[in-house]
């Protein structure tokens, strides 16, 4: 039938690729989810393949299938058979889900050298089998959201994170980029040109759309306040040549987490900084924190806010152990300490030379699912408390966004000039 993978395909016989591209960090243990190992019966399917998604170029992909339910997964790989004209690939078994018909007679194709398609089919009764067909080897990894549920595999076609440099240009771009909706699959990036050395920055302001973040007091929303500094950033820091400015939105749409990252990625970006404002129960709290990944939280506080940033109960996140490839967690994650650093300071200091009463709480760390697959230098800044009457009112203060985004560019701007830029001989 079409749109079956069938029992006797090759994929039914899977033999590992070997270390160079079974690289692959799974979240959970094994490369298989905490759902049933029985998965459910076929006639009471609630989990389905419902929307795969691909955001690529050729050195990188991030494919997104979307099950919204929780489901059994099984991630493994097959090496290429050249007699058979088949690429090496990688696939993904999803136990008792079902699967849209639109997906199984639609393959996303995209053949831009690293990635070759992304196909579905029924592999067995209970099973649905995502795979990906690449047109090499890569490194790769897997991992699973929830909330809605969904299963990401990250394709790194340079076989590690890059240090931080200023790439080359390219027009990339999102499927929300236009109309603001979402598309099945992003065709790769076009040829691209050399250009004179910039710095790339992808500037992120959180939530959006059907999202509106945290909410003040008198119903000030962090969706608006951070739209608000991001565009000031961005006009602020295209007023020098040397950086390249991308926004994740511009406008008042929902995004998912793992697409902001990926569009990041895609487009190569040197820096990447997610705007957020913070809120807590206790509506004393205010002050300043910015955030690099981590696989865990050192306090509640922290754990809290990751967890309603990610949109998840704290139950939940806490029992997510998030595997961070080594590379971030050695020179890539002292990158993103040293910016995050140097922002929250610029800010707190912006900050308190014209309003009082406010706190530098610091540099931390927490597992914020924006954050986790960035292949750059990657910070979360939390300013101010939307939960604290007198810092929403300062919310409202374009002079107040002003400051915070002074010390965003200011941070950025030092971050370049003294790492991107003068490691350059342009």
């Amino acid at each position: 039938m079409e749109g079956e993978v069938e029992e006797g395909d090759a994929l039914t016989l899977p033999r590992r690729i070997g270390a160079a591209l079974l690289a692959a960090a799974l979240l959970y243990a094994g490369g298989v989810s905490p759902a049933s190992a029985a998965g459910t019966p076929s006639g009471e399917r609630s989990a389905s393949v419902s929307g795969i998604h691909a955001w690529t170029n050729e050195i990188y992909t991030r494919v997104a299938v979307y099950t919204g339910d929780e489901v059994s997964w099984r991630a493994d790989t097959v090496q290429a058979d050249p007699d058979r004209g088949l690429p090496p690939r990688i696939f993904i078994d999803i136990r008792g889900a079902g699967i849209q018909k639109d997906i199984l007679h639609n393959p996303i194709d995209v053949h831009n050298g690293l990635l070759r398609q992304v196909r579905a089919g029924r592999y067995s009764k209970d099973t649905v089998r995502v795979v990906v067909d690449l047109e090499r080897q890569s490194t790769f990894r897997v991992f699973a959201l929830p909330n809605p549920y969904r299963i990401i595999i990250d394709i790194d076609g340079e076989g590690m994170i890059p240090v931080p440099r200023a790439g080359t240009e390219n027009a990339a771009s999102s499927p929300h980029d236009s109309a603001g909706a979402s598309a099945p699959g992003v065709p790769s990036d076009p040829v691209e040109r050399p250009r004179r050395l910039r710095v790339r920055v992808m500037v992120d302001p959180g939530h959006g759309g059907k999202d509106p973040g945290a909410i003040g007091p008198t119903g000030l929303q962090e969706k608006d306040v951070v739209l608000a500094i991001g565009r000031m950033v961005r006009d602020k820091l295209a007023r020098n040549e040397d950086y390249d400015v991308r926004m994740t939105r511009d406008s008042d749409v929902y995004i998912p987490l793992e697409e902001r990252t990926a569009m990041a990625n895609r487009s190569r970006a040197d820096i990447f900084v997610s705007l957020h404002i913070n809120a807590s129960r206790n509506r004393r709290a205010n002050g300043i924190s910015t955030y690099v990944l981590s696989r865990g939280a050192s306090n509640r506080e922290d754990l809290e806010l990751a967890a309603r940033e990610n949109g998840v109960p704290v139950a939940k996140l806490k029992g997510i152990k998030f595997i961070i490839d080594d590379m971030f967690t050695g020179a890539r994650k002292n990158e993103s300490l040293r910016l995050a650093k140097t922002v929250n300071d610029a800010i707190y200091r912006n900050i308190s030379t014209r309003y009082s009463g406010h706190q530098n709480l610091g540099l931390k760390q927490a597992p914020f699912f924006v954050l986790v697959g960035a292949r750059m230098t990657a910070v979360l800044v939390e300013s101010s408390f939307i939960s604290n009457s007198r810092e929403e009112a300062h919310l409202r203060d374009p002079a107040y966004l002003e400051r915070i985004a002074d010390g965003v560019v200011e941070a950025v701007r030092y971050y370049g000039q003294n790492g991107i830029l003068a490691r350059s001989d342009l």
